[in-house]
């Protein structure tokens, strides 16, 4: 069968057993809201409350999960794995509504010490819902974590077996804070302080001098590891983090949030076509934007639909003299509901902008989508991506192509083979060269890789690999304005590629950290930021003007 695909969500891959990573992976619960569908409770194996290595969650797939509302009303979840996480699905759960869980991982051994390892993880309302303290999780989760807000501080009491306990090893990881680690104190408490909002992947350890016999092995010690993740809103927002943010912008909310779309200046314009509106993993016909809408960036007062197409996600769309082109991508041809039937697309497209009109070109070689595309010197060139065609295994592409805009007969021809094979990444033009920017491996999940093309030495070579961690590279977007190459990341972080070319320098924290979105040029000195999701808020609607020093 084909690999599930996830436009949004798809995450790190690493060939590691499970006993080599007990110490560094933990299971995480996460409630996701939807846009268009009802919540979601996602299980994660990782090391923060995000997705890591799919393979892992096999391991897991029986592990007890529970919904207790106010009441102290109980229901057992059941999960099931989706390409990304295991998730249950929470209808309409009231929002301060707890979920936890439980699992033993078997008998490890560790300098000499066997040990029991059991986990537990807890997710819930945002901080200061009155839920956290009212709701009684101790008869399932025996090391349990419960947090309060203290003015603008966060405490969290460590309670183990319905008391607090001192001495627990702790550590926090938030977006855009240290990592934190300290010891609960004598009230089984500690304090930190949150830099941002966002979810915090908070985790506990107890170890219980306590031997027993598990599966036929023998241990010494009982290991608990306990983890919250706990969603901080902004200062000034007590209720549930949300899509939309508070915050004005010159421009007006895009009609339709995508992901995985395609997008471009032109004349004064912004254009976007296509992308996915649906829930996270879930691709449907209905779920695929359809219709080719501008924006007057002059006016910036509404935007206009110029026309429908077909459904398509994981395109590209260009801009060069005076027309877009429109790349590959995928179609959904299931229908809501039913089992994914996805197929890449070699379709290539030119709208003319004067005459409003589109026009077919020579198609691409072979269907891909999930790449990249960008123009330099009057050549288009179109990087990475995969074929996917409904049942049968997807194919990695390890071609990359460029075709002459400026031919009378415009005609794909192959580039030397690339060093790689990555999709979902960032591809730009800079000074002579072509940049393909992370993406996701075949093998080894998201990567900050970065490699380069020179289109005058007709040759690839590794260029300096971005700052942050493999997701950092994943659905990011590039551009080159003023002069100077720029990436968004999923992080949050603006990144720029430093004047020698030998390392990437960050620049600025963005106010939505967005990934599968489109960056564009705005001017010398702005960049402008569409669409894209995150995982902690889902899709956005707002479209950002980035000022540049």
């Amino acid at each position: 069968m084909m690999r599930t695909l996830c436009s949004s969500l798809l995450v790190v891959a690493v060939a590691l057993q499970l006993p080599a990573i007990a110490n560094a992976h933990f299971l995480w619960l996460v409630r996701h809201v939807d846009n268009d569908a009802g919540t979601q409770l996602h299980l994660y194996f990782g090391e923060t409350a995000e997705p890591d290595d799919p393979d892992l969650l096999d391991r897991v797939a029986d592990a007890n999960g529970w919904q207790i509302d106010a009441n102290g009303e109980v229901k057992q979840l059941k999960f099931e794995k989706s390409s990304a996480s295991l998730q249950a699905k929470l209808g309409d759960a009231p929002k301060n509504s707890m979920f936890v869980l439980q699992r033993d991982l078997g008998v490890m051994e560790r300098g000499g010490e066997s040990f029991l390892l059991r986990y537990y993880a807890k997710t819930g309302p945002v901080l200061g819902n009155k839920a956290w303290e009212k709701t009684d999780c101790g008869k399932h989760l025996a090391l349990d974590l419960i947090p309060d807000k203290i003015g603008d501080e966060v405490r969290v009491t460590v309670k183990w077996q319905g008391e607090p306990i001192s001495g627990a090893q702790v550590k926090v990881v938030g977006p855009g804070m240290k990592d934190f680690e300290a010891l609960s104190d004598e009230h089984g408490q500690f304090v930190f302080t949150a830099a941002k909002a966002g979810i915090h992947s908070i985790r506990a350890r107890h170890i219980e001098a306590r031997a027993g016999e598990s599966n036929g092995s023998t241990f010494t010690q009982t290991r608990h590891y306990s983890t919250l993740a706990l969603r901080i809103p902004s200062s000034n927002n007590a209720a549930d983090a949300s899509v939309k943010s508070q915050s004005a912008s010159k421009y007006p909310a895009i009609p339709e949030m995508v992901t995985s779309f395609g997008a471009a200046v032109a004349e004064g314009s912004l254009y976007v076509y296509g992308g996915h509106t649906g829930r996270a993993h879930s691709y449907s016909d209905e779920a695929q934007a359809k219709t080719l809408r501008r924006l007057d960036l002059k006016n910036g007062k509404a935007w206009e639909s110029l026309g429908k197409g077909p459904g398509l996600q994981g395109l590209a769309l260009v801009a060069h003299n005076n027309k877009l082109y429109r790349l590959g991508g995928f179609a959904a041809k299931n229908k809501e509901g039913d089992d994914n039937d996805l197929w890449s697309q070699a379709d290539v497209a030119c709208y003319d902008i004067a005459s409003k009109q589109w026009q077919d070109l020579s198609p691409l070689p072979e269907p891909r989508s999930s790449f990249d595309a960008a123009v330099l010197n009057d050549k288009l060139y179109v990087i990475g991506g995969w074929h996917l065609a409904g049942e049968t295994d997807s194919v990695w592409h390890k071609s990359a192509l460029v075709l002459d805009l400026a031919a009378d007969a415009p005609k794909w021809e192959a580039l030397p083979e690339p060093p790689f094979q990555r999709r979902a990444l960032s591809v730009a033009a800079h000074v002579g060269k072509v940049y393909a920017i992370g993406g996701m491996q075949e093998q080894g999940g998201p990567t900050t890789r970065v490699d380069v093309f020179d289109v005058q030495s007709g040759k690839w070579s590794q260029g300096p690999s971005l700052q942050g961690e493999g997701m950092d590279g994943f659905g990011s977007s590039a551009f080159a304005t003023g002069g100077r190459l720029y990436v968004s990341t999923y992080s949050g972080k603006l990144q720029r590629l430093a004047a020698d070319g030998q390392s990437w320098e960050i620049v600025k924290e963005l106010e939505r950290a967005r990934f599968f979105h489109r960056m564009l040029p705005l001017s010398d000195t702005q960049l402008i930021s569409v669409g894209g999701a995150s995982m902690q808020s889902g899709k956005f609607e707002e479209v950002d003007v980035i000022e540049l020093d």
